[in-house]
């Protein structure tokens, strides 16, 4: 949620600013007096601290301050003033967007820091370049230039800036939703801090961590984390990281159901953030979330009013769109609860169009590739070193047979050369042969890893995009009903049809989000699956289900993830149908192999005692054209019998 704000403020650690308050302010025009007379070194370090400060404040003022620093002559005594300006520089188009210009300057500050031998400036240069990767999406590259600046430190710096490089790298695995990586690194991290006593900078680790563990369900223990950040920043007066930590209290509070701890948390947050002009773009987030609480609690009207503090907002920062498509969302349903469809319906086609918008640009990272790249990497280096010291044994072999033999005369050496030429010619078409083996078996782990990516980025646009939506229909139609307490009974009757047909496709969804986020399907996944199915049957029916699987189908037997999708909507489909016509007690499901002449083949039998149909006198619909469909995508056959009064059988077999 915070992603944006989150890079900035880590820039902004690097140089230990206390910007955004009065204090620092004050600072920053002492500084300039002090620089009219300055010599030349101290003047450079004084353009750097301001143009820094003013970054975040008024840009073009910024800008006019790190020009007027790289515009001075470069010599020795300046070299490391001048080399930190071109640093800064390249923040400065990094937080406007200009990323080609960021990492140009970057790059550039980076190679003057090894030129003069500044290993502080190297490690720091590095962790631009990474944060300038990471605010472009490219994941990858961000963590290998973090890794790259912890090396640095560790081999030049000291242990007390360990943490910051850390910290960064908590925060790339945090973005790809990967907890217990981010937390291991985090609490690296946190421990440097507590050691060398950073409060500020322990506030932020804690408010990460505590993140990261709502992330796993932790909430207790994420409580105690916020909780004592919290504290932290009103400590050392820094009110941005402050409003954080309380905004991240709030969320929990929220998460956890206690709307009534979260309201005045937020309503704080706002009123202080507005009041000092302090990381406005923030703002819109707790409007949001405040607006949630007050619906929640059937406040409608306040919600209405928090919400319109966030049009001017909205305007100042059209680059949060995010919260900007979550604000349009929360005023949809305030506005529908407060009976002004019309309205409600302006904000959500707003809520749905940017939503769709940012789903086109997002770029999805493929976070398992991420890993399994590092892991071959290291397996290649691996692979090398082995080979290094194969050829240095073999060389030491060749040299020990040349010193035997050398004494039987030239005949025999000759011999021995020829047997030594064919043996290295023999060993290199071998290691050739390997080598084409790995690059093989590399293409093919990056093809399945293509695959893998191009999965999770359809089930994550299925369940955040079409789910989202559902879930909002859901709720607006129970909020209908709600409101039409007392209409016909029909009209209810309708609104609550289409609510359950809703909850269906959700369900539906996520049947097909399992099967896709899944390279093969195990018969125990399969089994789950179809248990589940049967119990929520059973549930809604009085028909008894019977459910087995015979053993040797259990024995180590995969699917392909189109094949358990068909084989559990046939089943799906079939039980259904049994449900809704057969008026049976009793229905019966096997999963089995038998022998075929050529192979296995694989048998699923649905049984019911029902009533049963006259097969040759019966219209079927799309539910037994969909069963014949799936068969014949699994490559196999269906075949389905009844007669009245004494069930129906669905047998497949593929």
């Amino acid at each position: 949620m915070y992603k944006n704000y989150k890079k900035v403020f880590l820039l902004f650690m690097l140089v230990a600013s206390s910007a955004f308050s009065q204090s620092a302010q004050k600072k920053m025009d002492s500084l300039m007096q002090v620089a009219k007379t300055a010599n030349d070194s101290t003047k450079l370090a004084i353009y750097n601290d301001l143009g820094f400060y003013y970054i975040f404040n008024d840009p073009a003022k910024a800008k006019s301050f790190l020009l007027k620093g790289l515009k001075e002559k470069t010599t020795p005594k300046t070299a490391y003033s001048k080399t930190r300006l071109t640093n800064t520089y390249g923040i400065y188009y990094d937080v406007k967007g200009v990323y080609d210009s960021a990492q140009s300057y970057f790059k550039k500050a980076l190679s003057m820091s090894k030129e003069y031998g500044f290993h502080d400036l190297e490690a720091r240069c590095t962790n631009s370049l990474g944060m300038s990767n990471w605010n472009q999406g490219s994941y990858q590259n961000a963590l290998d230039y973090f890794f790259q600046a912890l090396a640095l430190n560790r081999k030049h710096g000291t242990p007390d800036k360990e943490d910051t490089y850390l910290n960064n790298i908590g925060l790339i695995y945090q973005e790809m939703n990967m907890a217990d990586k981010a937390l291991e690194y985090h609490q690296k991290a946190l421990a440097i801090r507590r050691e060398y006593k950073k409060t500020k900078d322990i506030a932020v680790s804690l408010n990460n961590i505590a993140i990261n563990l709502q992330d796993k369900g932790d909430y207790a223990e994420a409580e105690k984390m916020l909780v004592e950040g919290r504290n932290l920043a009103k400590e050392v007066e820094n009110q941005d990281l402050y409003f954080d930590n309380t905004h991240s209290l709030a969320s929990l509070y929220q998460k956890t159901n206690r709307t009534d701890l979260a309201i005045p948390l937020l309503q704080e947050i706002i009123a202080g953030r507005l009041a000092t002009n302090i990381g406005n773009h923030k703002v819109i987030v707790s409007i949001n979330n405040l607006a949630e609480a007050y619906i929640l609690n059937n406040k409608i009207n306040e919600a209405l009013s928090i919400l319109k503090k966030g049009d001017t907002l909205i305007k100042q920062f059209p680059e949060q769109k995010v919260s900007i498509s979550e604000y349009y969302y929360a005023s949809a349903q305030a506005n529908f609860l407060n009976k002004n469809p019309k309205i409600a319906n302006e904000f959500f086609v707003k809520a749905i169009t940017l939503r769709d918008s940012i789903f086109s640009q997002q770029n999805a990272e493929n976070t398992a590739a991420l890993e399994t790249k590092f892991n071959i990497s290291e397996k290649e280096l691996a692979l090398a070193e082995t080979r290094a010291n194969l050829a240095e044994r073999e060389l030491e072999v060749e040299q020990k047979n040349n010193l035997i033999f050398g004494s039987l005369g030239l005949a025999l050496l000759l011999g021995l050369i020829g047997y030594l030429f064919y043996n290295q010619q023999k060993l290199k078409n071998r290691q050739l042969q390997k080598e084409g083996e790995l690059k093989t078996a590399l293409a093919k782990i990056e093809t399945q890893n293509q695959l893998q990516e191009q999965r999770l980025r359809i089930s994550r646009d299925l369940h955040d995009n079409i789910g989202s939506q559902l879930t909002f229909i859901i709720s607006s139609i129970d909020n209908l009903k709600f409101g039409l307490e007392g209409a016909a009974n029909t009209v209810t009757n309708k609104l609550g049809k289409i609510s359950e047909f809703a909850s269906q496709t959700i369900y539906e969804l996520r049947d097909t989000i399992w099967a896709m986020n899944k390279t093969d399907i195990s018969v125990e996944d399969l089994q789950a699956r179809i248990s589940n199915f049967i119990e929520k049957a059973r549930v809604s029916s009085d028909v008894d289900f019977q459910f087995n699987v015979d053993e040797n189908v259990l024995n180590g037997s995969n699917f392909t993830s189109v094949q358990g999708m068909n084989i559990y909507r046939i089943i799906q489909e079939s039980v259904n149908n049994a449900l809704k016509y057969s008026e049976a007690t009793l229905i019966k499901m096997q999963i089995s192999i038998s022998e075929a002449v050529e192979n296995e083949e694989l048998e699923v039998l649905i049984v019911d005692d029902g009533k049963g149909f006259d097969f040759e006198n019966t219209s079927f619909g799309n539910g037994i054209a969909n069963i014949k469909k799936r068969a014949k995508d699994l490559g196999g056959s269906v075949e389905i019998s009844s007669e009245k009064g004494k069930g129906t059988i669905v047998k497949l077999i593929f």
